[in-house]
């Protein structure tokens, strides 16, 4: 596969020859060789957009290229490849992404659009397809094989099967099958997965994993089943696991996992970490605009104790390999000039970026010549009609039952592991038929309602979120992205369930008279705005949070209450489900 389409070799044969002039000459720069690991001075001649040749000290071009860039003695190394993100994570729409990124050094991504997806089905992809044409970044695009993640445990705004990803796998810009997260469908060779995976197997395309804490024979299972890689290892020896079964392994920071730790441990005294690439999954708007993109990720492995040019490779030629793209993540004759120049092999921003020869950022600024498109309009996919009160947010008591208590299944975050709930019973005390949770200031309710009409709404009792007092509400709730609502009065649970349908979804923080609404106007997922402009909206949103948190609860810190496919407890909209075996567990204990 490659990037550059079309190209015409004849010209570019005559350019390393000398015999016509090239584009750009980037001179006077240390050249990172990500091949061979050494450092040499050089000049790179691109024509195109395309590297041609690079010249190593002494050896003089013969003609004099249109233009030429002084490196004034910095690294140039190649541009960075996200193997693994979500857009729609970034808040912004395809277009504005590429903005935001560019200056960090991040010129590929290979994306998952299965948000949107959940959402919009097959006209949600088009349209990251489609917006994604409008920017500088080269946006590729993998099908989604789980919408929704699991079927019958959730309901979702669509549902994929092999034909819809055939389908997809058959649009321009797209490589593959995205993260195949139903890792219990893949090793017990569910014919839902099976017939979807088919799908990019007789294409020949990538197949990209998720497997949190597969091991043994369901590890061999499902690698034989047909994914490639892991961005969800838990553990060094998990990550070893997989490397020793030929799964690429994926080192991932984002705003959502701080586990890179446990990654790099997995791999840090490995001889060979050629299956050993970087990725970001979910940034937010704010990370993005103070700390970067894959370019901090990169410098968290330096720092912990990863040698600078080998992550460097883990972020360019490596990538590159597991897609197999034969054009990307290097700076040598027939691959494209993305590139970028730094001050320092540390991941720090760098000074200059070129995206196909053409100099694209110059200190932090985006130099693209395009305009974001703006007054774009989209249909509200925020559609609850079993919410017509606060009653509905009211955990009523099964029918039938007497006494003046009862217990509840609450979800509570696992000791070793707070990422993930386990479910503890705890007896409640019961008033007007519904459980009081007003005697336990450590608990709060949480809803999943079903947003596309269906009618679904499960309602537990969650331990240690960190509400204090009021109502949080998102339509970001992965991955079916159902209406979730974290609340201890239900007044201000249905203020803030109406304050997202009205606008179309988003996120926001309600508790009386006071409210706070992010818009989210593009599926409930995104903005039509830039960086700049979303992340002090977040900002803001964040302080009012704080005012009825104890103020370590984030922004999104309800995206993954309702995931199934996570080893623990979460609630959907069809009730409380264990991640590990898929089930359901009753909300009321049946010792009741």
């Amino acid at each position: 596969m490659r990037a550059i389409k079309n190209a015409d070799r004849s010209r570019l044969i005559k350019a390393a020859m000398g015999e016509i002039a090239c584009d750009l000459c980037v001179r006077n720069i240390k050249l990172l060789n990500v091949f061979t690991g050494d450092i040499y001075s050089a000049e790179v001649d691109v024509l195109d957009g395309v590297v041609v040749r690079v010249r190593e000290e002494g050896e003089e071009a013969l003609l004099p290229a249109a233009e030429y860039f002084d490196g004034e003695g910095r690294y140039l190394i190649p541009g960075f490849i996200d193997t693994h993100m979500h857009v729609e994570s970034t808040m912004m729409i395809p277009e504005n992404l590429s903005r935001a990124i560019l200056p960090w050094g991040t010129t590929t991504i290979c994306t998952d659009p299965h948000e949107i997806g959940n959402v919009m089905g097959l006209e949600g992809i088009r349209f990251m397809l489609e917006n994604a044409k409008r920017s500088e970044l080269r946006q590729y695009v993998l099908a989604p094989s789980c919408v929704p993640s699991v079927p019958g445990k959730e309901g979702a705004g669509a549902v994929f099967g092999a034909e819809e990803v055939g389908e997809l796998l058959d649009m321009e810009g797209v490589i593959g099958i995205a993260e195949i997260m139903d890792y219990i469908g893949v090793y017990n060779d569910s014919p839902r997965m099976h017939s979807i995976i088919d799908e990019g197997i007789k294409r020949d395309m990538y197949l990209q994993g998720h497997a949190p804490n597969v091991r043994g024979s369901e590890l061999a299972a499902y690698r034989i089943g047909g994914p490639e890689s892991d961005h969800e290892s838990n553990n060094g020896d998990e990550v070893r696991a997989k490397l020793r079964a030929g799964m690429h392994i994926n080192l991932r920071s984002s705003s959502l996992s701080g586990r890179l730790n446990y990654l790099v441990e997995g791999c840090r005294d490995l001889r060979w970490k050629d299956y050993v690439s970087i990725c970001t999954d979910d940034v937010h708007a704010r990370d993005l605009l103070t700390v970067g993109h894959v370019n901090n990720v990169v410098k968290m492995c330096i720092d912990l104790g990863l040698e600078p040019i080998e992550v460097i490779r883990m972020a360019t030629l490596n990538p590159a390999r597991e897609y197999g793209f034969k054009d990307l993540g290097a700076i040598a004759p027939g691959y494209a000039a993305d590139m970028q120049l730094v001050d320092n092999l540390d991941g720090g921003r760098p000074y200059a970026v070129f995206m196909g020869g053409r100099l694209i950022a110059k200190e932090g600024r985006y130099l693209g010549k395009d305009k974001p498109e703006g007054g774009m309009s989209f249909p509200n996919t925020v559609n609850i009609p079993q919410i017509r009160s606060a009653e509905d947010f009211r955990l009523r008591v099964p029918e039938g039952h007497k006494g003046d208590t009862i217990t509840v299944n609450v979800l509570k975050p696992n000791e070793d592991n707070a990422k993930y709930k386990g479910l503890k019973p705890m007896e409640l005390p019961v008033k007007d038929g519904c459980v009081d949770i007003s005697g336990h200031p450590e608990l709060c309710f949480v809803a999943s309602v079903n947003r596309y009409g269906s009618g679904d709404m499960s309602i537990a009792v969650f331990a240690d979120f960190g509400l204090l007092k009021g109502a949080m509400a998102s339509t970001v709730s992965h991955d079916s992205h159902n209406l979730t609502v974290v609340y201890k009065d239900a007044e201000d649970a249905y203020k803030a369930s109406m304050e997202l349908k009205a606008c179309g979804g988003g996120v926001c923080a309600v508790c009386g008279d006071f409210k706070d609404v992010l818009e989210l106007p593009a599926g409930g997922l995104m903005s039509t705005e830039t960086c700049e402009t979303i992340a002090p909206h977040v900002d803001a949103l964040k302080a009012s949070i704080d005012k009825i948190t104890d103020g370590t609860v984030k922004v999104l810190a309800t995206a993954v209450i309702s995931l199934p496919v996570v080893p623990g407890y979460v609630i959907t909209d069809m009730g409380i489900v264990n991640g590990v075996n898929q089930e359901f567990a009753p909300v009321f204990s049946e010792n009741m």
